[in-house]
């Protein structure tokens, strides 16, 4: 158990450093857009930090009843084909898939990008919260549904996983639109 969470308390650790340092970006990288129905940096990182909060909600939520789970009496199983749900879940920060974002994900342009960045701060933080409170294993208690994918039941460790996988999916947008804005500036 402690290597599964060792491995989503790395994954945390270098997604969300990864997104820190977009906050640094020159403002004109950020406001860059490399066409009319697409996002630019500001957006995605607003989407993350939108996304985050919804996840963190189910996640906050199963941390509590496993907890309450594991002071009942409640046992810790561990599959023999536990690890293949966290090879699905690696193809979310990898690959495009069908799953269409709800409304309350998008994100609106608008919102101060230090707020983003505290949010997403504060976001980590209670990730790692979570997990510390977990540490025994306590995260296999309480499964989740995951539509995006059909992932179906993942437990709290793979929904931790999960949002870092999310989050990686956009580092690399994030990425690709910086290459984007570099070869504009190539051209001008």
């Amino acid at each position: 158990m402690r290597n599964i969470i060792q491995t989503v308390r790395e994954a945390l650790l270098t997604n969300f450093r990864e997104l820190d340092g977009w906050f640094e970006k020159d403002p004109v990288l950020l406001d860059f857009k490399p066409g009319p129905d697409q996002w630019n940096a500001r957006e995605v990182l607003e989407h993350i930090s939108l996304t985050n909060y919804f996840l963190l909600l189910i996640i906050n939520k199963a941390t509590r009843r496993a907890l309450d789970r594991k002071s009942n009496g409640h046992t810790v199983i561990l599959p023999g084909d536990y690890f293949n749900k966290f090879d699905q879940i690696d193809v979310i920060g990898s690959q495009s898939f069908g799953w269409i974002r709800p409304d309350h994900m998008e994100p609106t342009g608008l919102k101060d990008m230090q707020e983003v960045r505290t949010l997403l701060k504060q976001q980590f933080a209670q990730c790692m919260y979570n997990l510390s409170l977990l540490k025994n294993g306590e995260g296999r208690l309480v499964f989740t549904n995951m539509s995006v994918n059909n992932l179906g039941k993942l437990d709290i460790y793979q929904y931790i996983y999960f949002l870092t996988k999310h989050i990686e999916r956009h580092i690399r947008q994030l990425q690709r639109l910086e290459k984007q804005f570099s070869t504009s500036m190539e051209l001008i």
